[in-house]
């Protein structure tokens, strides 16, 4: 019974009711204008097939899978990229704002992993627009919460996209005589983020987090429901297959 609510909820909330929505006034439009009413399931068709998991997880699986889980960490420290943080936001004390989901699953792996080693974090990011407050600020004051010490975190909070992450990343490991970074963001930004790192002159070691996608494909009646989770996934997919198309351009 929990799963004919599940999918009669989906097919009514947004998008799966906005795809039910068009499909309806393409039909409606069918004997006015074939045109119009060709249009409108175009877009129905487009709209359903960007938010259902197959698509998404297609589109997703060949960025976060491209780089594998390193066995053994070897290095000398540690890249944390940020990817959106909020300022105006209650915090717990100490902290200069909040995390989006993404980030803080950067946080956790990189955390993790210089509880392992020892290395220290460059965290990497700034303000990219008025009121996200500097996200590598954030990720010091989190990882600082944590219980890491101040001295072994290195701020970037310049950079405002992946390109300037490499760029003024790469500076302070110069700066510090350090040359074997482990490279920790989303599984789903890796492939683009170690193509950034090496235009700017430095190796890194992929450490993948934050995976939105299985190894395999798990599908049931649900899946072939449109969602915004799928949407998002489509999103991120899409933004990741430009960047690299636009990183290969500018070579």
């Amino acid at each position: 019974m929990i799963y004919v609510i599940k999918f009669f909820y989906m097919w009514v909330l947004p998008p799966a009711g906005f795809v039910l929505l068009l499909a309806w006034l393409a039909w409606r439009l069918w004997r006015k204008s074939r045109g119009l009413s060709g249009m409108a399931w175009l877009i129905a068709a487009l709209l359903y097939a960007v938010s259902i998991q197959p698509v998404s997880e297609a589109l997703l699986r060949p960025l976060e899978y491209g780089h594998p889980f390193p066995l053994q960490a070897e290095g000398d420290s540690i890249i944390l990229l940020g990817g959106g943080s909020m300022a105006d936001v209650p915090t717990p004390e100490g902290w200069r704002g909040q995390v989006a989901d993404v980030p803080a699953q950067r946080i956790i792996g990189a955390y993790a992993l210089h509880r392992r080693t020892g290395w220290p974090i460059v965290v990497s990011g700034g303000e990219v627009f008025r009121g996200d407050g500097k996200e590598a600020v954030v990720m010091r004051d989190i990882l600082v919460s944590l219980g890491m010490e101040p001295g072994k975190i290195f701020l970037e909070d310049r950079s405002l996209n992946t390109t300037e992450n490499a760029i003024f990343s790469s500076e302070i490991l110069k700066q510090r005589s350090l040359s074997q970074p482990m490279l920790v963001t989303s599984a789903f930004h890796m492939a683009r983020s170690v193509d950034e790192f090496k235009k700017a002159g430095v190796t890194v070691t992929p450490y993948p987090v934050g995976y939105f996608v299985s190894r395999g494909s798990y599908w049931n009646a649900l899946s072939w429901a449109p969602t915004f989770s799928a949407m998002r996934g489509t999103g991120l997919a899409l933004k990741e297959y430009m960047g690299i198309a636009a990183l290969k351009l500018r070579r």
